[in-house]
């Protein structure tokens, strides 16, 4: 079957920011704390972790492989994630950029989800930390334990500007993730769609906030000589300052290049296409599903008269 157009995949993440803005907040929270847990990027950050860690000496004298196995496995946090519906806050930082533009979500509702998210996800990744990684004693060797902490060191001593960079990339490919997921009708084209993306985050070594927040503080926890205060001003506000850049830059050019009116350029007398309603995917199931299109003549749909 067909991928969706990009015009239909922003009709639906439009629909979907709706959604999310309209959920209660207490579900919007446990759903951030599932998707850091149940559904979790800490998943894929552990067994990346693990692997590393236990590599010995193929870490330093074969780096790219390593990085390059350990980026493959990675995805599989967020693949859950997206295909059980959770809540990510680096997600919905493209996604509700992109409603606030086109009027679909009062303005004061993005604040207030990013907010609810992020300490959602927060609240899920410490849990997970305690729980699975550091109470479970699955960091019993010396080796790893060394490479946790060197891990909490080094992304902490990166540097604001450094890390905002490396932040943008990493959430412009996340969010890309998400997109291209959503443009695939089935599961094992979304599956596909989501890996690259991220595996490409990973290889090449971008910060995404909550990904970190497994990171930093199991490397804490491991006996890295990183304090709360370094760890959020040096890697939590930098790398989240970026990452919401990154949502954005994919996310504000779709909404323009995609949705009515579109930018000025593109007007001119055109034959009849096919746009989506704004009432796309008003069923339950995985984004992209229910989708329905009709035939218009765009000429008389992007915001100016015909001529």
């Amino acid at each position: 079957m067909d991928t969706l157009t990009p015009a239909e995949v922003t009709a639906v993440m439009l629909t979907i920011g709706e959604k999310k803005a309209s959920q209660k907040y207490y579900i919007t929270f446990f759903k951030a704390w599932m998707a850091a847990w149940m559904a979790s990027l800490n998943f894929g950050a552990m067994s990346v972790q693990i692997f590393q860690g236990g590599a010995g000496t193929l870490r330093t004298d074969y780096p790219s492989i390593i990085n390059l196995v350990a980026a493959l496995i990675f995805p599989i946090g967020l693949i859950m994630l997206v295909l059980t519906g959770q809540e990510l806050c680096t997600a919905n930082f493209m996604i509700f950029i992109m409603t606030s533009i086109k009027k679909r979500t009062k303005l004061w509702e993005l604040p207030v989800n990013w907010l609810i998210v992020f300490f959602g996800n927060m609240a899920g990744a410490l849990t997970y930390v305690a729980f699975l990684a550091h109470y479970s004693k699955l960091y019993s060797t010396d080796a790893l334990v060394k490479y946790s902490a060197g891990v909490a060191v080094t992304k902490t001593a990166e540097g604001w500007g450094p890390c905002v960079l490396r932040g943008i990339g990493c959430n412009f490919l996340v969010c890309l993730a998400v997109w291209l997921g959503a443009g695939a009708r089935e599961t094992i084209s979304k599956i596909f769609a989501l890996h690259f993306p991220a595996f490409a985050f990973v290889f090449l070594g971008f910060e995404h906030v909550i990904v970190n927040m497994y990171y930093i503080p199991i490397g804490m926890l491991n006996g890295a000589n990183v304090s709360v205060g370094r760890y959020v001003g040096r890697s939590m506000i930098p790398s989240l300052i970026g990452n919401i850049i990154g949502g954005a830059l994919l996310g504000v050019p779709m909404v323009l290049f995609y949705t009515p009116p579109e930018l000025p350029f593109f007007h001119r007398k055109r034959a009849n296409s096919v746009v989506v309603r704004d009432d796309v995917d008003v069923g339950g199931g995985t984004i992209g599903d229910n989708l329905h299109v009709e035939p218009v003549d765009k000429s008389t749909h992007n915001g100016h008269k015909k001529q």
